[in-house]
């Protein structure tokens, strides 16, 4: 039976993934006159950017100073994604979420921090049971210790739990973690291989959480 609902951040409930790569392309642009395609960005998206600037590194040539590039790059985000309205239909889910009884986890690769002023100022962040950050465990996505520890925390199984989740690196995690992953691409995750996965979908709007109940308690019935 279906008991819990866990959602990544980034992405899935703010669009800050988009954000992210106009500041990369933008940043190295200017310091390196170099341009990031999406397919080089993708690598860190849903996890840290150290696969990213190691592949530059190694492929390119080019080394960034990463204190530079954190500090400078910080307050832009900051600034840009202050005002960021949550993503389509993600308001109704959350809430018919609650409204069928189950339970409800975050789990982001984000420090806890981010996740928690977005919540905050969504008026989101009561609706959620617990929250699992980078600061929780040893290794983030795509290794699947967010999520293990995300159902550890909320005493389901992980045949009990579904992920929302839209990138590659929270979808490897997902299926490592032997835990269906609904994908919902956003315009940067999208150019991504986003398989296997339970479904796929473009957005969140229009998702009747109690069909999806239904249909997985169906299943394990049989």
């Amino acid at each position: 039976m279906l008991k819990a609902i866990i959602m990544d951040f980034d992405g899935v409930i703010v669009d800050t993934e988009v954000i992210w790569y106009d500041i990369f392309k933008e940043w190295l642009q200017k310091e390196q006159n170099y341009h990031v395609s999406i397919e080089e960005f993708l690598i860190c998206v849903g996890a840290s950017d150290d696969a990213f600037f190691k592949q530059l590194a190694e492929e390119k040539g080019i080394r960034v100073d990463r204190t530079k590039f954190a500090e400078e790059t910080k307050k832009q985000f900051m600034e840009r994604s202050k005002d960021l309205p949550p993503k389509d239909g993600v308001v109704s889910f959350i809430k018919q979420v609650k409204q069928a009884g189950l339970k409800l986890a975050l789990a982001t690769s984000s420090m806890r921090e981010k996740p928690v002023s977005h919540l905050t100022r969504l008026e989101l962040l009561e609706f959620f049971d617990i929250i699992v950050t980078a600061e929780d465990v040893k290794r983030i996505k795509p290794a699947p210790d967010l999520f293990q520890a995300a159902i550890q925390k909320l005493g389901v199984t992980k045949e009990e739990a579904m992920i929302i989740e839209d990138s590659k690196n929270g979808l490897k995690a997902g299926n490592q973690a032997e835990i269906p992953v609904i994908v919902v691409p956003n315009e940067v995750t999208k150019h991504s291989d986003l398989t296997p996965n339970y479904r796929l979908i473009d957005s969140l709007e229009g998702f009747d959480v109690e069909k999806l109940k239904n249909e997985v308690d169906k299943h394990a019935a049989k």
